[in-house]
């Protein structure tokens, strides 16, 4: 029995506020659905935030409808859980996901602490079971490691579905969860969302757990993650007990960062063109400028000349004053610890960075409003 585990499709988001770039995401999204037709799954995984953002345009929803609807008739069934970005601010709307689910049939939408508690397939004599859990934020963490206790895992092979920070993949204070070692077991498989970089790992009791990542490159921090490990989805085989993974990718816009001295920048234009030029897709280029801010003025003005080969093109001023006398922020530390110390350089008080780190930590509670007016009125 196989499944397709894909996840963070993010549909609808225009990155750079690009049409080009919409459209990139959408491209991601006809590849993997070309290939559960072409590999004749019967089940598709997706863990978490199918669209960018919990209320997505008419736009985005008609191009999913469209492109799930014949799957669907096919006889294919699209699990998914809500990951953060789907998951609406305000407690009075509803998931996008119920109307596509619930009343349009076109997903069948897990979230843990509601019934259904999972899903039921059988295939090959195997009964397998799909869990799945909505993303809960930081301030939940709790009731979300209650709840998963609380799992009974009771099918021949079982799959648990997330969208969370895990720890040690995100180490920082208040980026994850859930540690990676407290997950409960008795599950085959751990289909996991929320960090665009591919991750397998292979757990000591022969279990997976596996991070199927964006299906296109989002943030410039996914680039090298893309290089190494490529973007798209898992083909998870549960025929065995132990499971075997199959990465299967899709084609995405190139991508680059590039590290540009500015006193040789005439140069660089030149190299970045030849290397760039005739691809079936503009890339889109990340440049860093280094070296002597003097020069930084002329350097801009070249990179003018990258519209001609990249659909995208910004630059992030690196250089300095050689005159000047720079000063470094801490470079280790927690999160909480390097940006109190970055907030006491600039003049914050004590109260005042509290205030801003607890802002932080509590940013999707109902308390954020109440800290922000607190801070607001301490600025005046």
């Amino acid at each position: 029995m196989q499944f397709l585990h894909i996840s963070d499709t993010h549909l609808g988001k225009r990155i750079y506020n690009l049409d080009s770039r919409e459209q990139d995401v959408y491209d991601a999204f006809s590849q993997l659905t070309d290939i559960i037709k072409r590999e004749h799954v019967k089940v598709v995984v997706h863990t978490g935030d199918l669209f960018d953002v919990y209320k997505p345009s008419n736009k985005s929803i008609k191009f999913f409808i469209d492109r799930v609807k014949p799957l669907r008739d096919s006889g294919v069934a699209f699990l998914n859980i809500p990951g953060d970005h789907d998951t609406p601010k305000v407690r009075e709307e509803i998931y996008t996901q119920r109307i596509l689910g619930e009343s349009l049939g076109l997903i069948r939408l897990l979230m843990g602490d509601q019934d259904p508690r999972y899903y039921e397939h059988v295939e090959d004599n195997l009964k397998v079971r799909f869990y799945g859990v909505r993303h809960h934020s930081n301030v939940s963490r709790d009731s979300l490691v209650n709840l998963l206790n609380n799992l009974k895992p009771e099918g021949d092979r079982n799959v648990l579905m997330l969208h969370q920070g895990i720890k040690p993949l995100l180490p920082y204070d208040s980026s994850w969860e859930l540690e990676i070692e407290s997950l409960p077991k008795g599950f085959q498989y751990y289909a996991s969302g929320h960090i665009h970089t591919r991750v397998l790992n292979r757990m000591p009791d022969g279990s997976i757990f596996g991070i199927a990542g964006s299906p296109e490159i989002m943030r410039n921090e996914e680039i090298e993650g893309w290089k190494k490990l490529g973007k798209g989805a898992y083909l998870v085989d549960l025929s065995k007990k132990e499971p075997s993974v199959q990465p299967i990718n899709v084609e995405v816009r190139p991508q680059e960062i590039i590290h540009v001295d500015v006193s040789e920048i005439d140069k660089t234009i030149l190299d970045i063109k030849s290397r760039y030029v005739g691809l079936q897709r503009k890339p889109i280029l990340h440049i860093v400028l280094e070296g002597d801010s003097n020069k930084k003025s002329y350097a801009v003005k070249k990179l003018v000349e990258l519209k001609d080969i990249a659909e995208h093109y910004r630059y992030d001023d690196r250089t300095v004053d050689p005159n000047m006398k720079t000063v470094r922020a801490e470079q280790t530390g927690t999160v909480s610890e390097l940006i109190s110390g970055y907030l006491k350089q600039q003049g914050y008080t004590q109260g005042e960075v509290d205030l801003i780190l607890e802002i932080i930590n509590k940013y999707d509670s109902d308390d954020a409003d109440e800290l922000l007016r607190k801070f607001a009125e301490g600025q005046k």
